[in-house]
């Protein structure tokens, strides 16, 4: 029987009162959409809905999901429960009359949305670990009417079925799921019992759907939305009458899972339940709510709200329901093309970089270059982004198309010139941000012996280094203290002497050169000797060896996702340090220029606070006062969208810049902003467009594989590109190229007498600001701070 839920809502009304969103033409949009100016507000107006429905519907069933994406609707809930007669006298509570009576979070019934199949349920980044943590402990559901997932014990019951064992890991050894069981005939007695347990669990999907049905079906589901537009785990191509089930999932997916289980290696193994996207839709007043934070989601929430219903775009599906909602922020809605109209018309209309992306991106979409679109005028075909361009700035067509080519014509010419007599701090959230974003012009930057260039990375980044590599350098650097190449009176880093790091370095170089991975491997471990032998404070090399042994075993242990020791985390830390510092050093940069300063708020944890002013701000102010640099470089990812840490990094580089510019007036400080393969700019937006050749890309790659050992593996990959980052770079640039080859013409770039113009393949991008600029830009982040006040870390 399905229950009928109560599905009003004062607070939607309340919240968009008298705001612009009343008065957009939403005709193209066949989901009701409600945006927000950040992932703070976000939070905060989900919370108070949930609380709004909880109130009118006790008892009922609800579904919330795991991950990031939940986190500032997580805090508002717990603030809302933990000070209601508080909120209620003074707060939104009160005066959106959402109900006066707290709700009893005991009475409802939780439903858990999807599990990796195998994981253990004490894993750290299993899905019910999160629930039980979370929801279960932080909201007060009642563990005794919550639908969980069990995809690792063999309980009495199931053993019954299956005949054999006490969990998963021993019925599938190798961590692996073939799903084809299902339908081949199998070939041992291994894979009899595997296929006896994947239809045990096809039986338990089923049994956990009619559960759901039997009670009614769910009257609450939030969700996210991932990179292919999956919602629980029902990927691009889900039926739309998908129930819950065990599958498998896209690579999109699979990559942004990575970080949750130490690495895609160990996801590409497993499978996944999760409920259907019918099992969300299967009570028709149920109120289902997509929440989604960032401009790198913005088209396939696009694809769903304003598409037609298809089983490339799952979110799609809510179409078919009442009280489905997208909650989205203004650049995960920008997309959505009545809205960014009125994001454009908002901006002012003398403001030069909204004509000209309503320029450029008609020059594209016509595929017209802009000085054709200048000598064309009368036959050139209409296009609605030309139209608005020439309404916002009372133009003709044929002069903005002008202005925008003498525009990038100066953008371009000033990546062609290196500045001069410049103080560089170039800092990175991660070890290869600087190098994936522009590192084709820090190729001129560093040769010029008028710069000095200095290196900052704010992070030490050492959860994109997987267990497994760790476990290959601590059993390298046993075998060469073993074989007396390190530690011994005739070997390498005999005297594990601090202050011989650079020796590390040139002899990595000089393997490189050699191409002998044996020697690169060999210094590696050299220069982890070195930095043990200062974390342990000794000398004896016996002591070392068997502390590395002791890291090696208890490594063997861990099943990756789950938290490492933090000597570990340390050593990882290290193994990025290092790999950054033989970067420079091809440029005979010191160590002196690169600076380590492993900032505190980076934690690994799924949810990382928010820089500290003393523990996070103030060693970068130092820095700061040490470099007295002229340019600062930094990653400007738009809300957040890339990298948690990226934002947050910003954050305390914000704050620190502030500091410094107020004490030093007189440097005139410029702002680089760049940003890599997380997050693109579009050419408006810059100042700097700097060509790059077919060598670049050689080189970058070199680099890449040369030093960030580490990362040639891809285990956390990027979900737009199945390989390493410098190849998801290299593509990134020349996609960038093409667009400017088409707005420019060929012959602007290869008739050029300019040969750094002629041999051009790439283009990089940078926005170079002067502080004051920089603060406009990033004026919003004091207000988040300031919005999240009050709120407890979780």
């Amino acid at each position: 029987m399905i229950t009928k839920y109560n599905s009003e809502s004062k607070l939607e009304s309340w919240l968009t009162h008298g705001s612009e969103q009343h008065s957009l033409d939403t005709s193209t949009e066949h989901i009701k959409v409600i945006t927000y100016d950040n992932y703070i507000l976000l939070g905060q107006a989900t919370a108070l809905r949930f609380i709004e429905w909880c109130c009118l519907n006790p008892g009922g069933m609800i579904a919330l999901p795991t991950g990031k994406t939940p986190e500032f609707f997580m805090k508002w809930v717990q603030f809302y429960l933990e000070n209601w007669d508080q909120e209620q006298r003074n707060g939104l509570l009160g005066k959106a009359g959402i109900c006066s009576k707290k709700p009893d979070m005991k009475s409802f019934e939780f439903v858990q949305l999807d599990e990796f199949f195998p994981i253990d349920s004490h894993h750290e980044r299993s899905f019910r670990y999160f629930v039980e943590k979370y929801y279960i402990g932080g909201f007060g559901f009642d563990i005794n009417k919550a639908m969980l997932f069990d995809t690792y014990n063999i309980t009495e019951s199931r053993r019954k079925i299956v005949g054999f064992g006490q969990n998963l890991e021993e019925i599938f050894p190798d961590g692996r799921i073939d799903l084809s069981l299902r339908i081949k005939h199998p070939s041992n007695k291994t894979e009899e019992l595997q296929k006896r347990t994947i239809k045990m669990f096809d039986q338990l999907c089923e049994d956990y759907e009619e559960r759901i049905r039997s009670k009614g079906g769910i009257g609450f589901f939030l969700g996210g939305i991932g990179p292919d537009g999956h919602i629980a785990f029902n990927v691009r191509g889900s039926s739309h009458h998908s129930h819950t089930r065990l599958t498998n999932i896209n690579y999109e997916t699979q990559a942004a899972a990575a970080s949750d289980l130490g690495g895609i290696e160990t996801v590409r193994k497993k499978a996944v339940v999760t409920i259907g996207l019918e099992t969300i839709t299967y009570n028709p007043s149920v109120v289902a709510l997509i929440i989604a934070a960032g401009e790198s989601k913005s088209q396939v929430i696009a694809d769903a709200i304003e598409g037609k219903p298809a089983l490339e775009y799952p979110a799609s599906v809510l179409q078919k329901v009442p009280n489905a909602r997208f909650y989205l922020t203004n650049g995960a809605a920008s997309k959505l093309s009545e809205r960014k109209k009125q994001l454009l018309v908002k901006r002012c209309v003398k403001d030069d970089a909204t004509i000209d992306r309503l320029v450029i991106d008609g020059a594209i979409e016509q595929e017209m270059s802009l000085m054709e679109v200048v000598n064309q005028a009368k036959g050139t075909p209409q296009n609605e982004k030309w139209i608005l361009a020439e309404q916002l700035s009372e133009k003709k067509l044929t002069q903005l198309a002008q202005e925008s080519f003498n525009r990038l014509t100066n953008k371009i010419e000033s990546g062609l010139h290196v500045p001069k007599n410049k103080r560089f701090m170039h800092t990175a959230p991660h070890h290869d941000d600087i190098e994936l974003a522009y590192f084709p012009l820090l190729h001129h930057l560093v040769r010029s012996e008028f710069n000095d260039n200095h290196f900052v990375y704010c992070t030490s980044g050492f959860t994109a280094v997987t267990n497994d590599y760790v476990r290959v350098n601590l059993n390298n650097l046993s075998h060469f203290i073993l074989s007396c190449r390190i530690g011994q009176k005739t070997g390498v880093s005999a005297t594990l002497d601090s202050s011989r790091m650079w020796d590390d370095i040139t002899g990595a170089l000089n393997a490189i050169a050699q191409q002998s991975l044996e020697e690169q491997d060999m210094f590696i471990a050299s220069r982890l000797a070195r930095q043990l032998s200062g974390y342990l404070k000794t000398k004896d090399i016996d002591k070392i060896q068997q502390f590395v042994t002791e890291q090696a075993e208890i490594l063997s242990r861990i099943d990756p996702g789950n938290r490492e020791p933090e000597v570990i985390q340390i050593i990882k830390g290290w193994i990025r340090e290092f790999e950054a510092e033989l970067v420079w050093a091809h440029f005979g940069i010191g160590l002196d220029h690169v600076s380590h300063l492993q900032l505190k708020f980076y934690t690994g944890d799924i949810f990382v606070a928010y820089p500290d002013s003393k523990r996070d701000v103030e060693p970068i102010t130092e820095l700061l006062e040490r470099i007295k640099p002229t340019v600062i470089s930094l990653a400007l990812d738009p809300e957040g969208s890339g990298p948690d840490t990226h934002f947050k990094v910003l954050v305390a580089l914000a704050q620190a810049i502030e500091q410094y510019v107020e004490k030093h007036k007189d440097l005139n400080v410029r702002v680089w902003g760049y940003r890599n393969i997380w997050s693109k700019f579009h050419p408006s937006e810059v100042s700097m467009i700097v060509p790059v050749s077919l060598n670049s890309f050689a080189v970058l790659h070199a680099m890449f594989n040369n030093c960030f050992i580490s990362q040639k593996s891809a285990s956390f990959p990027s979900y737009e590109y199945e390989g390493t980052f410098s190849e998801l770079a290299q593509k990134i640039w020349v996609n960038q190229h093409k667009d400017l080859i088409t707005l420019m013409g060929r012959e602007f770039f290869y008739d050029s007498p300019n040969p750094m113009m002629r041999r051009s393949y790439g283009a990089l991008y940078l926005k170079d600001m002067s502080y004051h600029e920089f603060a406009e830009e990033i004026k919003f982040i004091g207000r988040m701070l300031d919005e999240k006040k009050g709120l407890k870390e979780i």
